[in-house]
């Protein structure tokens, strides 16, 4: 069995620990790794891409690691994967939706030795490329996506971008909507604290973490379905779901005059979500690369 006592996360970090691959660094840290983060990004900016790509081989060869994880990782080089496939094991996670899994990524799933990913179709194509691949949900940062006691503000909010057929949605509903376009972190957690119905709208790529970060958070989800839902969640139990427009304008209606239903669903999703954890995440990975 391979141990992983030094790993080498190469992703987007920030000092004001808001990003996603800031909080996954904290979850290896948190799980006793010894992990070091390496900001590809950042370094570019500084050097190059070139320059940047020869940097990272160099500090992977003079660093002694178990793992290198990538985080998608898109602009560094093949030839840098594969040089340093020559020196560690090595995985990719892939966070996006199967639309942009590229051709870059594609190549890059064959020169790692584990693939990761958050969603279940593209697993289905990285399977073909390389066998080492399992899908691990990205899901939620515990440190910031957690309830707050707030005084209800919202009968109906909708926390995100308003793109493709969500305005029609939206737009078709017959109460009012709360909407919040530019709201992360412990801001997110506070608006679903504030809201009685926190709506999500999936796609056919499956859900979003917004469905983990709100029911975390102690919300009420009303989403429509996405595949492979019910392995995790029970409807009318842990969520609502809502089949099309009337079932949506029925389901608010009925939901904002049974209050107690609302706090008993909350309730319940939020502790069925608590295995999709940032750190449940990276206990995964971690399993994942030390058992193959």
């Amino acid at each position: 069995m391979m141990s992983l006592s030094k790993i080498l996360f190469v992703g987007v970090f920030d000092r004001n620990k808001k990003s996603t691959n800031t909080s996954q660094l904290l979850a290896f840290k948190k799980l006793g790794c010894n992990v070091i983060g390496y900001n590809y990004r950042d370094k570019a900016a500084q050097i190059g891409n070139l320059e940047r790509d020869e940097h990272l081989a160099a500090t992977v060869e003079a660093g002694d690691y178990d793992l290198v994880v990538y985080s998608k990782c898109n602009q560094v080089s093949e030839n840098t994967f594969q040089r340093i496939n020559n020196v560690t094991k090595t995985c990719l996670w892939f966070m996006d939706p199967l639309v942009s899994y590229d051709a870059e990524m594609r190549n890059k799933t064959g020169l790692v030795d584990y693939f990761c990913c958050d969603k279940k179709n593209v697993l289905s194509e990285a399977i073909k490329i390389n066998s080492n691949s399992i899908q691990i949900c990205e899901g939620y940062d515990e440190t910031v996506d957690k309830p707050y006691i707030l005084e209800k503000e919202y009968d109906v909010s909708f926390i995100g971008n308003i793109y493709g057929d969500r305005l029609g949605i939206i737009t078709s509903i017959d109460h009012d909507i709360e909407i919040f376009s530019n709201v992360y972190g412990a801001e997110h957690a506070k608006t679903v604290s504030k809201s009685w119905i926190n709506l999500n709208f999936c796609t056919n790529e499956g859900a979003s973490d917004r469905v983990y970060k709100i029911m975390a958070s102690g919300g009420f989800l009303l989403t429509n379905d996405w595949v492979d839902r019910e392995k995790h969640f029970v409807d009318k139990e842990d969520l609502m779901i809502f089949s099309d427009i009337n079932d949506l304008n029925r389901k608010i209606g009925e939901c904002l005059k049974n209050k107690m239903l609302l706090n008993k669903i909350s309730e319940n999703g939020k502790r069925k979500a608590s295995q999709f954890s940032r750190t449940s995440w990276a206990k995964k990975m971690v399993k994942f690369c030390n058992e193959q």
